[in-house]
């Protein structure tokens, strides 16, 4: 059986980080196609570029881990588009280096971005969303925090506080009608994972457990920040991938 779902986010205004690849770059694409505008920050403004070719995607250079820059942003979202739907913060970056050698710099980015970057958004889109009484915010974890991986410390650690921080807040704004949820999207071909890991890697998962295409993700991610999860909040999702075939 084949079910065909489709997308109506005409006005609605999603802000994407981490939109010039991977998930965030594939979701940015998407709520354009769907009607809605994205504002895709990102670091990588030449990557950045490419993805604001798509109507409807409005690109935003910038480092999640700036604080003034992101009150700046949500500021200018809300003055030129009055509104701020869902936020889906996909900004993270990977490096594989074992603890006795991560220095405090290498920590501290990993924090920076994945774990401060989100709270960043979330502290300014939160005010936005429970005057509208309605938004959705998507975070992402991964399947690091419970299996773990040799070099990968920093990364799961600052994906692990994700979901605490995401479940208080879903708790905090449960009455103002906005949710706030979790994504553990699986392998995917992305370059947080792809740039780390060793070729063995890639084709041990391949063969096993698969690994996604970003454009797999992003009818998880559309249906978390629609109204189609209207009661949804405070969860975290588990996305396993569904083999075509036998594996080979």
């Amino acid at each position: 059986m084949t079910t065909s779902v489709t997308y109506d986010f005409s006005g609605a205004v999603v802000i994407v980080t981490g939109g010039a690849s991977g998930i965030g770059a594939a979701t940015a694409r998407a709520v354009a196609q769907a009607g809605g505008t994205a504002i895709a920050v990102d670091v990588d403004s030449a990557r950045l570029a490419e993805v604001a070719a798509t109507p409807g995607v409005i690109a935003r250079a910038m480092d999640v881990a700036d604080a003034a820059a992101m009150h700046a942003l949500v500021a200018e979202t809300v003055r030129d588009h009055r509104r701020i739907d869902a936020a889906v913060l996909a900004a993270a970056v990977q490096r594989r280096t074992h603890v006795d050698a991560l220095s405090d710099a290498e920590w501290r980015r990993h924090m920076a971005v994945n774990l401060d970057g989100v709270f960043h958004c979330i502290r300014e889109v939160v005010p936005v969303m429970k005057r509208q009484r309605r938004g959705a915010i998507l975070t992402f974890t991964s399947g690091l925090v419970n299996f773990g991986w040799p070099g990968a410390s920093a990364y799961a650690a600052s994906k692990g506080a994700l979901i605490g921080l995401t479940r208080c807040v879903a708790q905090e704004l449960r009455s103002f009608g906005v949710r706030a949820n979790v994504l553990s999207p699986g392998l995917v071909a992305t370059p947080v994972f792809l740039d780390v890991a060793t070729e063995d890697e890639v084709a041990m998962y391949r063969n096993s457990v698969g690994i996604s295409e970003p454009e797999a993700v992003v009818p998880t991610v559309l249906h978390l920040i629609s109204d189609a999860s209207a009661s949804l909040t405070g969860a975290v999702i588990e996305r396993r991938l569904v083999p075509e075939g036998p594996v080979t």
